[in-house]
Formats: C-alpha cells, structure tokens, sequence
C-alpha cells in the first residue's frame, strides 16, 4: 500500500515545491533571465522552480499513464463526468497560458484551480 501512495503523494509534493519557489517574494528571485511579456519573465529561482515543477509533472503524468486502465474503468461508469473533467482541464490550461499575456491576473488563479482539481481528481482516481 505504501509503494501505491508514493507516486501521487511524491509526485504532487514535488509541484508543491516548485508553486512555494514560484511565490516567493520577488526580493529571493534574482535576475531576470527570460522576459515573456510585460509584468512577467523568468528569473532565477523560477528556472530552479522548473525543476522540481517538470520532474513532478512527468512522474505525476507518467503514472496516470501507466494506470490508465484504471481511470477508462472509472470513466465507463460516468462519461459525462469524464468529458467534463477534459474540457475543463483545458479550459484551465488554457487560462493560465493566456494569463501571461493578459491584464486581468485573476485568470491564473482560476486557470490553476481548474486544471489543479482536474489533476488531483485523476491522481486519486487512478491510485484506487
């Protein structure tokens, strides 16, 4: 049971991590490395962010794939349900990819939980 509870837990720690590098006040970031757009670039702590933020993500990711017969099970019973979850995990993808280019900064907030919700739903899901 431990080994089962490792891959959501560990994975979901890690991009727990990296979001506390990526709210750190901006006195702890350092320099600007990547400029995006205006209001928003990349700095140093944020690159060192990505780290634990990709290696999260492809375990995270990585282990939904590999316990998708478990989440088509879980979808079989309720697909209304499951094509909900994919239009909103998009949805909030897509909202936070379009909050770099925005003025209205709430949309990463929103883009973020949807797709976070989403995200954890599946983890636990499929870990059953």
């Amino acid at each position: 049971m431990k080994k089962v509870l490792s891959w959501p837990v560990g994975s979901l720690s890690l991009v727990g991590l990296a979001i506390l590098l990526f709210a750190a006040p901006m006195r702890f970031e350092g320099s600007v490395l990547v400029p995006i757009s205006p209001g928003h670039a990349l700095s140093v702590l944020d690159s060192i962010a990505l780290i634990p933020l990709l290696t999260g993500m492809f375990w995270l990711y990585g282990g939904l794939l590999q316990r998708r017969k478990r989440l088509y099970e879980s979808n079989r019973f309720s697909p209304g349900i499951g094509i909900l979850a994919v239009f909103l995990a998009g949805l909030g993808l897509g909202l936070l990819l379009a909050s770099a280019f925005s003025t209205f900064w709430w949309w990463w907030a929103l883009g973020a939980i949807l797709f976070g919700t989403v995200t954890i739903t599946a983890a636990i899901a499929a870990a059953r």
